[in-house]
C-alpha cells in the first residue's frame, strides 16, 4: 500500500475489497480481488518491487543495486512552516540544568539538531543519558523526540534492555531507538549488552535484517539513532578505545512536581513546536556524524569501575608496574604469567588469561600478533607497552622475553 506504506496478504486483500465484483480477464468467471489485482496489474502500469525496506528519508520507492523496493518509513514530522520563532528559554534553562558542561551541551543540541535536519545520514555513535530517577532527562529529549517522530512517535523504537536482543526486530524500524533503564549487574553482562549494541549504533552494517512474525525478513538502512537511558552509574562496559558512546551523568535533583508541571504546560502551550523549529534551523555545518563523540568524565568513570575485579586488579598492576610488566613486553603462554598474577591477587579473585588479554588492551599495550627472531624461530605470542613498539622492532622484543638485551631492562621469562 503506497499510501500507507503497509504490506497485505492476498487473504487481507481479499477482504479489504471483497465489495468489489471481479471477473477474470479470461472468461469473465467471478474472481477474488487478489487475482483479478494480479491479472490487470500490467495493464494498469502497476509496479512489481524485488520486497520491502525501511529507508528513513527516502521516497516510497528506494532503488537499490538495479532492484526497486517499497519503503515502510514514513515521516512523522511536524509541519513547521506555520511555527513562529520564539523564546524557548525554560528549555535551554532545563538543558543547562542538567548538562552544565557547555560543550557537552552543544555537542547534544548539534545530534538533536542533525538528526531531524538529515533522516538519511547515520550518526555513528550512540547517546546515554544518565541521572538519578526523576531529575528530567526524559522531559530535556521529549521536544527531539516531538520533532522528528511526531506527536504519536511514530518512527521511534522503545525497548529495555532484556528485549534488545529478542529475535524480533521491530524496535530497529525506527529513527531513534530509545533503549530505557540501562542496568546489568555483572561485568560480563555489562559487555555483551554493549557488543550486541554495536552494529546498531554504528555504520557499517549499513543494512540491518528485520525479523517479523509470519512474514519474510527484510533488510532496513541502518540509519536509525540510539538513545538510551539509566539510573544507574555503571550501566554498560565500555572499552577504553570505545568510539560509539557519548555518556552524560546529570546530577541535578529530582524535579518537583511543580517544576515538572510548568515545564510541559509550557510545552503543550507551544514549546515543543518552538524548540522544533529552532533544532529545524540550527548550523550544522561544522557537525561531523561519523566523527568520534566528546569524551566525557562519566564515561571514564564507567570504563574504570565498569571491569570486572580481575581486570581492575591487572591494570593496577600494569600501571605501578609491578615486576611482571616493569620489562614493556609479555609474551605466552600468558598462563604463566596468570599464575604468578593470582598469587598476589585480592580475596577470591581468580586472573583468567581472558582477563589479562583484556587489562593489557586497557592499559594501552599493544598485541603483536605471533613473533618469532632469527635465534628463536618458535613464535609467540607479544604484547608490549606502546614506547617499548615504538623504541624497538618485533625481533628485538622478542629477544627481551628470552634473555637481558640492554642495560636496564629487566627480562619476564616465559
Amino acid at each position: 500500500d503506497l499510501e500507507r506504506r503497509t504490506e497485505m496478504s492476498r487473504a487481507a486483500f481479499n477482504a479489504v475489497f471483497r465489495h468489489v465484483d471481479c471477473k477474470s480477464i479470461h472468461n469473465q468467471r467471478k474472481v477474488e480481488a487478489a487475482t483479478c489485482f494480479d491479472e490487470n496489474r500490467q495493464a494498469a502500469g502497476g509496479r512489481v518491487l524485488a520486497g520491502v525496506t525501511y529507508a528513513a528519508g527516502d521516497s516510497v520507492l528506494v532503488s537499490r543495486d538495479g532492484d526497486v523496493f517499497g519503503n515502510r518509513w514514513v515521516d512523522a514530522r511536524p509541519d513547521l512552516s506555520g511555527v513562529v520563532p520564539g523564546d524557548i528559554q525554560p528549555w535551554l534553562d532545563h538543558a543547562a540544568r542538567l548538562i552544565p558542561e557547555a560543550a557537552e551541551r552543544e555537542h547534544v543540541f548539534n545530534v538533536m539538531a542533525y538528526k531531524l535536519q538529515y533522516p538519511k545520514v547515520k550518526i555513528n555513535h550512540a547517546i546515554l543519558h544518565g541521572g538519578d530517577e526523576g531529575c528530567g532527562k526524559d522531559s530535556l529529549w521529549a521536544p527531539f523526540l516531538w520533532a522528528v517522530c511526531g506527536p504519536g512517535l511514530r518512527n521511534r523504537g522503545l525497548v529495555d534492555g532484556k528485549s534488545i536482543n529478542a529475535r524480533w526486530g521491530y524496535a530497529l524500524e525506527s529513527e531513534v531507538m530509545v533503549l530505557n533503564e540501562l542496568k546489568e549487574p555483572e561485568a560480563s553482562e555489562r559487555r555483551a549488552l554493549a557488543n550486541s549494541l554495536k552494529p546498531i549504533i554504528a555504520a557499517p552494517p549499513d543494512m540491518l535484517t528485520i525479523e517479523r512474525k509470519g512474514l519474510h525478513p527484510y533488510d532496513m538502512a541502518n540509519r536509525l539513532f540510539v538513545l538510551a537511558f539509566t539510573n544507574h552509574g555503571v550501566p554498560l562496559t565500555l572499552e577504553t578505545q570505545d568510539r560509539r558512546w557519548f555518556c552524560l551523568w546529570s546530577d541535578a535533583p529530582r524535579m518537583t512536581e511543580a517544576e515538572g508541571l510548568a515545564l510541559w504546560r509550557w510545552y503543550e502551550g507551544g514549546g515543543l513546536a518552538r524548540v522544533a523549529q529552532w533544532l529545524s534551523v540550527r548550523d550544522v555545518s561544522a557537525f561531523n556524524p561519523k566523527a568520534t563523540p566528546l569524551w566525557t568524565d562519566y564515561k571514564w568513570r564507567m570504563i574504570e569501575n565498569g571491569r570486572s575485579l580481575a581486570e581492575s586488579y591487572i591494570v593496577e598492576q600494569i600501571r605501578q608496574p609491578s615486576r611482571e610488566f616493569a620489562a614493556g613486553v609479555v609474551a605466552s603462554p600468558f598462563y604463566k604469567l596468570c599464575n604468578t598474577l593470582q598469587q598476589g591477587a585480592p580475596g577470591n579473585v581468580k586472573i583468567p588469561q581472558a582477563a589479562l588479554l583484556h587489562g593489557l588492551k586497557e592499559a594501552g599495550w599493544t598485541d603483536l600478533g605471533a613473533v618469532k627472531s632469527a635465534e628463536f624461530q618458535t613464535k609467540k605470542n607479544l604484547w608490549a607497552r606502546e614506547d617499548m613498539v615504538r623504541a624497538y622492532s618485533k625481533s628485538d622484543l622478542r629477544r627481551m622475553v628470552e634473555h637481558a638485551a640492554g642495560p636496564g631492562l629487566t627480562v619476564v621469562k616465559s
